[in-house]
């Protein structure tokens, strides 16, 4: 330990009594740095349960994931959902998209294009969070209508709360890739099994964020890590819900080389939720969608329709630079 500073010596009385000041403020700091402090731990029980701001729980990065079934799988409708009512919903998905069987097994509210971007944005919240073993993932409406792009009031929490309770009841049989076995099997599933809200400020208690929290098999998908990754920034620069669909579903897809076509089919549409009765209003639908994601920023230097060889048949064809 050092030795305590002795008394000063000097001829001036004013100098003296400065200096003597100045030792007794360094003798008061040193004596309340050799006091015992306490344990670490011993803090209270506010400070133990600290969370986040809940404006702090919105996407941390611009790169984005989806579990890849839910990319290539048709669970999803692109188009307008006015009017769509469960029975309907169950018809349209009793159907084969291209892995393969897919039903909706449950009679609840159709998943639109704002599901699929919910999902999209809750499977990123979940791999930011790095908590493998963890199905819980703390969000807030205000953070998620936030990164979606909406400004805040107009109804927004609303609407999210509505698709956050469309997902949690949201029942399929299909035939999925499983991860963890490493084939493809029918599988009934679900991916949201409940969801809380948040608390706001009130007086003598912090604001408190929500929970969501992920079906067994979702979780156990993403932990298996087949996850699509996407740029959250050029999803949302695209406008429409068919081609924010269409970016995901080629981002899911196997290019040989530059480029990738596919044929127009039954399956293809069901992929992704084209719901229209006629071809050309088909065809029409995502011509729009293709053309919007070349203009956009992307790594796709063009995605078109273009008549394939068969009389009358087309196919859709993606390029990379």
């Amino acid at each position: 330990m050092n030795a305590p500073p002795e008394s000063p010596t000097t001829q001036y009385p004013k100098l003296r009594t400065l200096v003597e000041q100045g030792l007794a403020h360094a003798r008061a700091r040193e004596a309340a740095t050799t006091a015992i402090e306490p344990p670490a731990d011993r803090m209270g029980p506010a400070e133990q349960r600290a969370i986040p701001p809940p404006r702090a729980l919105g996407l941390a990065s611009d790169r984005g994931c989806v579990e890849t079934n839910l990319a290539r799988k048709g669970l999803w409708r692109s188009g307008s959902l006015r009017g769509a009512a469960g029975g309907e919903l169950v018809r349209l998905l009793d159907a084969t998209d291209q892995l393969g069987l897919v039903q909706r097994i449950d009679a609840g509210p159709p998943l639109g294009a704002l599901a699929f971007d919910v999902i999209v944005w809750v499977c990123s919240r979940w791999r930011e969070r790095g908590e493998l073993d963890l199905r819980h993932v703390p969000f807030t409406l205000q953070a998620m209508a936030a990164d979606l792009g909406w400004r805040r009031g107009g109804g927004a929490a609303g609407e999210l709360a509505s698709v956050l309770d469309a997902l949690r009841q949201a029942t399929f049989r299909a035939r999925v890739y499983n991860a963890r076995l490493a084939e493809t099997r029918i599988d009934t599933f679900g991916l949201l099994d409940r969801w809380e809200r948040g608390e706001p400020d009130r007086q003598g208690r912090p604001a408190r964020p929500g929970l969501l929290v992920l079906g067994d098999w979702l979780h156990e998908q993403l932990r298996s890590k087949h996850v699509t990754f996407v740029s959250w920034a050029e999803l949302r620069a695209l406008r429409s819900g068919t081609a924010r669909r269409l970016l995901v579903y080629l981002e899911a897809e196997r290019f040989v080389g530059r480029r990738w076509r596919r044929s127009i089919d039954a399956p293809l549409l069901t992929t992704l939720g084209i719901s229209a009765v006629k071809p050309f209003h088909q065809r029409a639908t995502l011509r729009r969608a293709a053309a919007e994601v070349t203009r956009a920023t992307n790594r796709y230097a063009r995605v078109v329709v273009e008549p394939a060889d068969e009389r009358g048949r087309c196919r859709l064809v993606a390029t990379r630079p």
